[in-house]
This record gives C-alpha cells, structure tokens and sequence, in this order.
C-alpha cells in the first residue's frame, strides 16, 4: 500500500476522530506534548498514601489461596515473572524492559522518541507492558502479608528499587500508554494496601513520588484519550485517576475526580449493553473491563450504575459457561488483568464468581477457595447474601447473551457467534466453536500477537482461520493495521429452536453485501446428544470457500478427517477440500492458546458453489442422526426440517417438526 493510500486508509478508520489523532501525532512527534508533559511531571511533589481498606483483607485468606500466593512467590523468586506462559527473570534494572519476543532491552529516551508501532519498532511492546502491569509485585506483597519476617519483603523491595531506576519519570515504554500507568497505580495501591508497614523509606518514597507523577501525566493526556479512545481504555484512564484520587487522599469532589467521574461514567453507559454483554468484541476484554469494575466497587462506588452493570457483565460470562469450563477466545485475547491472582491467567472463573459475590446475585461457599479473586478481593463469607451454586445448565439447554448462542446437549457444548461490536473483534461473524467433555473440537484461533509479524496478526483474527463462508474467496472484513477494520458488517442471532433432544442455533450476517451482487449468509446448527450439524444458506448462491479451524491433533485417515483426543467422533462433509498446518508462507494452520504462543493445528477450505445449502459436521462415527437431506435449500437434520428465507432487514427460518410449521426471525422487527 502506498503511502498515500495509507493514510487515506487511517483517515477512514479513524473517522470524525481523525483531526483530534492528527493534531495529538503532531504535538508528539514535535515535542510540544512532551514539553507540557515534563513540566507538569516535574513540578508534582511527593503524595501522601493511604490505606484503602477495599484491598487489604479484612479477614483469615482461605489456605488453598493462600497456599497459591506462597508457590506463585518462590516461583517469581526462582524463576521470574510470570508473562503470557513463561518466567522472566528480573534480575537488573534493565531487565523490566524486556522485548519478549527476541530478547533485547527497550532503550529509555523520552516515550514519545520510541518507535512502537512502524516495522522500524524494536518489537513487541505488549511483553514489557505486560511485565510493567506489577501482577507479580502485588502476588510478592501478598506474601509478605501471609508470612511477615520472611524473604518476600527483601525481593518485594529489590525489584521495585530496580523498576524506579530502570523507568525515570516520562522515560521508557513504561510512560508510553496511559493505560498501563493507571494499571501500575492499582497495583501498588494494593501493595501499599497489604505491607506499606515493611517496605523501606526508600522505596515509600520513591512510589509516593511517581504516584504523583502518574497523576498529572494521566491528567496532562486525558484529553487525548476522552476523545480518541472511547473503550476499554478511556475507563482504565478515568479509573487510574480516581484510583489515585483515593490513594493519596484527595477529595471525591475535587475538579480532577468529577472530571474522571463524568468521563468513566459516560464511557460506561455507550459500553455496557441491557444484557451484559460489551461493544468489546473480545472474551479477554470483557474480563478486563468487569475487573475495572470490581475495582471501581472496591473504591468505594456502590452506585447502582456500577453495581449493575459488574452484575450483568458476570452474568453474561456464565451465561456463557465461564464457570463451567474453558469458553472460545472470542476477539482479541492478551491476558489482561486489572486485579491479581495466582490462578491459571486463561481463566475467566475467578472474576465471574467476584462479580457476582460483589453485586449480590450469588455466592458458592467454595468460591473464596477455588478463586484468587474472591479470596482476596471479596468479603468474608458471612457478609455475603444469599447463597446459590453454580450448577452446569441442564441437558439440552440453550441461551442467547450477547448475540452469542450457547447449546448444552449431553456431552456438546456449542457456541455459535452472532454478535460483534466494535472493539478488538475479530472477522468471525457465525464462527462455531465446539467442546465435547473436557476435549475441544472446533476452536477459534486465538490472536498470536498484536504488534509482532503483520502478516501473522491478520492471519489469526482474518475469517480465513475462523469457522464461515467466504463468499469468492474475500475475507468478511478488511484489515488495516494491527486493530482496525475498513468494512464492517450487521449480524442477528435468530431465535433459537428446542425440540426433544435436540437444540438449533442459528445467525445471518451481511458481511459481504459491500461487493455487488453478494447477498447475506445464514447458519443454523443443530446439536444433540450425538453430535452438530452446521447448514449454511447463501442468499446469492455466489462461489464460496468454506473454512473450518479444527483442534490441534485432528489426523486426517483415508480421507476422514479423525480427532485423535476424541476417540469415536469423525468430522464429516469436509471431503475434497485442503487442509493446512503448520505453514509459514503464507502464514496459516496454526492455533494460539494465549498471547505470543502458536501451535500447529489444521485448517481447512473446501470450495462452495451452487444454490443448493451447504451442510458439514461432527459426529459420533456410528451415529445416523447427523445423515442430512438437503433438497435445495431445505435441510433435514435429526428430524427438523429447516428452510431460510430472506427478507428485508434479516431472515426467517422455516422449522418443520413432526408435522408441526414454526417460523422464526432474525432482524429488524424480529420477535
């Protein structure tokens, strides 16, 4: 792409928000920023800290937490911190500057002189920030709180006298985002919370100073990120500034805390959706927002604005199943945290359950011992209210959250993705994703990176590696750069169908009504006891390539495709496609457990054509109840006879049941 193009491209992406991005790149890349930086940065006087008692336990840990905190202790002792799966010592100042991906150390100029972002850059950025998040700093402070007098105070101590000499005020990555100084400020605001009685006058010093400083920067920038960032960031932003507001005393009625108030309020309600659910397409996001809002609570914020939506956004996750299991990685998926736990970083258990406990829709005993974040962060049990159990849904169960559907049939879990939004989504409208038992068998991708390869970034979050039609070939929305999109697309998830045994799904997207001549797409998948079934409707019966993301291990026998963890399930009506793994160049067949980490997995594509519907699944190999009719664009499955019509605005699935005719509508004016 020329250079022109390119920036015809950011303009696009950008929208009205362009001027204000221009305007704020300018003052960067002249000094100017840096300059009204400095100076704020250099007149700010030390801050008196306080206790807040939301973050000091104020009763006994449970013992199987606390027994975490002390493992996780000698293992950040021994062998590092820990970041996206691996240990990264820090020994010497320099080592919180890491370039994770090959290495080498981040160079410490002003922030706004480091390139982060061109293929120039050094490398990936996230693994420093990631480091810089102090998740590791506030596990050591824990220690120090279960076991006084041991060694953790002295490490606890070493390692943040190393990050203030490795990260002078507005030098390094440290100072780049916004986002990660306010990250930083809830972190020590817990440290300071559980040991500030045994941490050196040094060291005291030394962070009531750069609190200070964090306070004016995220001030000096906040009108950078009100009117560019409106997401995830702009509440992390305005939830630094009143978590600092609180940390160093200052008054709730001060200038700076009803600025940040009215701003993380007004961000909150274009965020949160009536059913919990986020404009953050991403699983890993939606955590990372409903933490912000526990912390928010946990500041003292009982409004019910804050208490509402903490509750829908639990809910939403278990609606989904987070407390039943592992859910696909819908969206961008990086780990990231606001609060700390010693627990399995891909987890999205521990946060559900808190959000739940703290907004008083339910509470399991077992919680406070299971989960990190109820351990530390929630009240002693007898404070909580009524008490509920988080049981698995009931066999052939179904829900809608989020425009994402959710089948439970025996064994199957199945998800079927009718939702998106506008942040960090992925090109994955009618993705399935499928788990049978404990054994994933339809995935999603994952994400690999950000800001490493391009052509990597795009592989993963593009809809060549996600489960869908790609009507000639194209891809369901047009990448540029490393998060944003040219095209975008409107997607309705239909009512879903319940008869005995046996559960249908079903979405239509209009993804690719931007070509001439390309109509909308339609799924429906019908899950039983024995397996899925997915059936696709092409309402312009274009060419198409179908794509499917299979587990890693999946064999292909005698050209059957075989899920060797799943012994007796088979993938069928896949035959006489290609398929992919493990393949460089270009850049495909790959799976991504958790950021900055790939393994070989298979993907296919088999071509589409005709008018008729197109239909593929997984099933148990004896099973009959997946052999499908299709007669044009009428489809029978286990019995259901399935027919789509499209219409103005949506669509409308014929079901045909024992006789029996139902219709049911996706779309505007949909019941």
């Amino acid at each position: 792409m020329s250079r022109t193009a390119s920036i015809r491209a950011d303009l696009a992406a950008l929208g009205v928000l362009a001027p204000v991005r221009a305007f704020y790149e300018l003052g960067k890349r002249s000094g100017a920023h840096g300059l009204a930086l400095r100076a704020a940065t250099r007149s700010a006087r030390p801050a008196v800290l306080r206790l807040v008692p939301g973050f000091r336990p104020s009763g006994r840990v449970a013992p199987a937490a606390a027994g975490r905190c002390i493992a996780d202790a000698r293992q950040i002792v021994e062998l590092g911190h820990r970041v996206f799966g691996q240990r990264i010592p820090v020994r010497a100042a320099e080592d919180w500057n890491l370039v994770g991906d090959h290495g080498a150390r981040w160079p410490s100029p002003f922030w706004w002189q480091i390139d982060i972002r061109t293929e120039k850059r050094l490398g990936d950025v996230k693994w420093a920030w990631e480091l810089g998040r102090h998740r590791d700093i506030v596990v050591l402070a824990r220690a120090a709180f279960l076991q006084p007098g041991e060694q953790w105070e002295g490490e606890l101590a070493r390692r943040l006298r190393l990050w203030f000499r490795a990260t002078p005020t507005e030098h390094g990555v440290h100072w780049y985002s916004n986002l990660e100084i306010a990250l930083r400020a809830v972190a020590w605001m817990q440290v300071h919370a559980l040991c500030a009685d045994v941490l050196p006058q040094d060291v005291r010093d030394s962070m009531a100073l750069d609190v200070a400083r964090a306070r004016r920067h995220l001030l000096v920038d906040f009108p950078y990120t009100v009117s560019s960032m409106r997401n995830n960031h702009l509440l992390g932003d305005a939830l630094g500034l009143l978590a600092i507001q609180r940390f160093t005393g200052g008054s709730a009625r001060s200038r700076l805390s009803r600025i940040a108030e009215r701003a993380f309020a007004a961000q909150l309600d274009r965020h949160m959706r009536p059913d919990g659910s986020m404009i953050e397409d991403s699983v890993s996001y939606h955590r990372f927002v409903l933490e912000m809002l526990t912390v928010k609570h946990l500041l003292g914020d009982g409004s019910p604005a804050v208490v509402t939506a903490m509750g829908g956004a639990a809910r939403h996750l278990r609606r989904m199943g987070a407390l039943d299991g592992p859910i696909p990685q819908w969206g961008d998926w990086d780990e990231g945290r606001v609060l700390a736990s010693s627990g399995d970083a891909l987890d999205l258990a521990g946060s559900t359950a808190l959000g739940l406990v703290l907004s008083g829709r339910s509470a399991d005993p077992r919680w406070w011992s299971e989960f990190d974040e109820v351990a530390w962060y929630a009240p002693p049990i007898g404070d909580v209210g009524a008490t509920t159990s988080a049981a698995r849904p009931p066999e052939a169960a179904v829900v809608v959250s989020g425009g994402i559907a959710r089948a439970t049939v025996g064994d199957w879990d199945v998800w079927l993705k009718g939702g998106t939004g506008p942040s960090h989504q992925h090109a994955d409208l009618t993705h399935v994703s499928a788990r049978f038992g404990d054994r994933w068998v339809l995935v999603d991708p994952g994400t690999g990176t950000y800001n490493g390869r391009l052509d990597v970034r795009n592989a993963f979050r593009t809809s060549r590696a996600h489960n869908g039609l790609r009507t000639r070939g194209e891809e369901m929305f047009v990448p540029h750069r490393a998060f944003r999109w040219l095209t975008s697309a409107t997607v309705h998830c239909g009512v879903p169908v319940r008869t005995r045994g046996a559960v249908v799904v079903w979405a239509v997207h209009d993804a690719y009504a931007r070509s001439e001549g390309a109509g909308r797409i339609a799924r429906a998948v019908v899950v039983t006891a024995d397996g899925l079934t997915v059936v696709d409707w092409r309402e312009d019966g274009q060419d198409a390539l179908l794509t499917v993301a299979l587990a890693p291990g999946t064999e292909i026998v005698r050209n059957e495709l075989h899920l060797a963890h799943c012994p007796g399930l088979v993938v069928r009506g896949l035959q006489g496609g290609s398929a992919v793994e493990g393949q460089e160049q270009p850049f495909a067949g790959w799976h991504s457990t958790t950021y900055g980490q790939r393994e070989p997995a298979t993907w296919l594509e088999r071509s589409v054509s005709g008018t008729a519907a197109t239909v593929w699944g997984v099933a148990r190999r004896w099973s009959t109840a997946h052999d499908a009719t299709v007669d044009g664009d009428q489809v029978t499955v286990a019995g259901i006879e399935m027919g789509m019509e499209f219409r103005p605005g949506g669509a409308s699935m014929v079901v045909r049941v024992g006789g029996r005719t139902r219709i049911h509508t996706a779309g505007t004016g949909a019941a």
